[in-house]
């Protein structure tokens, strides 16, 4: 079994569950706000994000939506791997395509040429891409949010997975270009000082967070976990939704 698509692979599984819940809450916030663009990251690398964004994509399939996952971790991206698409056609080549005015609409045509449909029905991805060596610079350009707007008409909910903020300035620059921003975290990993520190750089770029993710939390001490991880993002602000992903990279 495929930890990152457990939700394909054992659908009734405790893990899965967890993810449906996660998917319920977005799904209520969606029909209350219209929202439908996700960026999925950490505070760094190995707390499982890529594969909280995997299997929340196929979740959302699974209640009938057509769903897009963005691989917008340009340097380390994982998705291709997961779901054994093509890498070398990707986001970083969308924007570099040379078609595309800064200003303009991305055409319809030529963003089909970068989404590969997955072996899960209705759901689609959009892979790295191939190695760039200005992965924030290609971010940060206007093409990027002409590709996004594009694909936001195309879609009922686009999931993007982000590299760990609290190491590189990618993700700060897409927080304010999306919906909502959910946190991953691992306990008895993720330091107290990473998660604060994460929700600061979050909040200053005007993201907004949505949401928590703790996961390979031991059964016996969810509720202890739970309670002490969202002190530390301020349960005000965020919501954690408690699993236990203990096998989970």
């Amino acid at each position: 079994m495929n930890k990152d698509t457990i939700m394909h692979d054992a659908p009734r599984s405790i893990v899965s569950e967890a993810i449906r819940t996660l998917r319920t809450n977005l799904s209520y916030k969606m029909s209350q706000t219209g929202d439908k663009i996700f960026l999925i990251t950490s505070s760094a690398s190995g707390e499982g994000k890529s594969c909280i964004a995997s299997n929340l994509a196929i979740s959302f399939t699974q209640s009938n939506s057509k769903v897009l996952l963005m691989d917008c971790d340009l340097r380390k991206g994982r998705q291709n791997q997961i779901f054994s698409v093509n890498s070398n056609v990707g986001l970083i080549d969308a924007i570099d395509n040379k078609k595309i005015c800064p200003d303009s609409v991305y055409n319809d045509e030529e963003i089909e040429n970068f989404i590969q449909p997955t072996y899960i029905p209705n759901l689609f991805t959009i892979a790295s891409g191939n190695i760039a060596n200005n992965p924030s610079e290609l971010l940060e350009n206007k093409k990027f949010d002409a590709i996004l707007q594009s694909l936001k008409n195309k879609f009922d909910i686009i999931i993007i997975d982000a590299p760990p903020i609290n190491i590189i300035t990618d993700s700060m620059i897409l927080c304010n270009k999306v919906d909502g921003v959910i946190i991953v975290c691992a306990a008895g990993i993720t330091k107290r000082e990473s998660l604060v520190e994460t929700k600061k750089k979050i909040l200053n770029v005007g993201g907004k967070i949505v949401g928590v993710v703790l996961n390979r939390m031991p059964s016996d001490k969810i509720k202890d976990y739970s309670k002490n991880y969202t002190k530390y993002c301020d349960d005000k602000i965020v919501k954690v939704y408690r699993s236990s992903f203990k096998n989970m990279p």
